[in-house]
């Protein structure tokens, strides 16, 4: 199972009592889209401060945590789930897939997405879609404002190892790993997983607002 389905107190918990601290973390591919439908809470925001933290009373382990303070700049879902992040949390230990940044990694814009504990705090990790605003791609950006949740009714499977094949028409098929070795390909940075009126899903170009009036100039020339 992917990190990113886990729920991160309760895996840091299971894992020390089984004596696994020495384990690295494992991240199972997960499309831009699959994160952003999978996570509670998705935001822009700026990360500007980060102090260590104890886990709660109740926490008789003592887990370590790291909280990030953030400036959130947009909300792209979990309106329901908090009003406003002003903070998000992450585990110390790389074996839970704590997103430790280092001191040149602060001051920066973010996108990030995590899951909303009963606790009512933000927990992300490595596995899901958090990373810097920067090296998103730019149909990445357009998606976050509507396509990706427009898609989540539909299901990205990753081809993991030839023959792939799909058993339901709500799937897209992921192939990006399998041809060129790297989950980071044209189907996840540049296409969303989009369901049509017949309720087959199929893979969709993601273009940019730009890259369509330079086409409409183009067919008209």
């Amino acid at each position: 199972m992917s990190c990113y389905t886990l729920r991160f107190m309760a895996l840091g918990l299971l894992l020390l009592a089984m004596h696994k601290q020495t384990e690295a973390c494992s991240c199972g591919p997960s499309h831009p889209q699959q994160s952003y439908c999978q996570a509670d809470v998705v935001i822009k925001g700026k990360i500007v401060g980060s102090k260590m933290i104890r886990g709660s009373s109740s926490d008789s382990h003592g887990f370590q945590w790291i909280e990030y303070e953030v400036q959130q700049q947009k909300m792209y879902k979990g309106f329901e789930k908090v009003d406003r992040v002003y903070y998000v949390y992450t585990p110390v230990a790389d074996f839970v897939c704590g997103m430790v940044l280092g001191p040149d990694e602060m001051n920066e814009d973010y996108i990030l997405s995590g899951t909303v504990e009963s606790d009512g705090k933000v927990y992300i990790n490595i596995c899901s879609f958090n990373k810097p605003w920067s090296q998103l791609t730019h149909a990445q950006q357009i998606s976050l404002d509507g396509r990706y949740e427009d898609g989540c009714q539909c299901m990205i499977v990753p081809c993991i190892s030839l023959p792939c094949s799909l058993d339901a028409g709500n799937q897209c098929l992921w192939t990006d790993g399998i041809f060129t070795g790297n989950w980071a390909g044209a189907q996840s940075q540049r296409s969303s997983c989009t369901m049509k009126p017949n309720g087959l899903c199929q893979w969709a170009s993601v273009r940019s607002a730009r890259t369509r009036r330079s086409s409409l100039r183009r067919v008209a020339e």
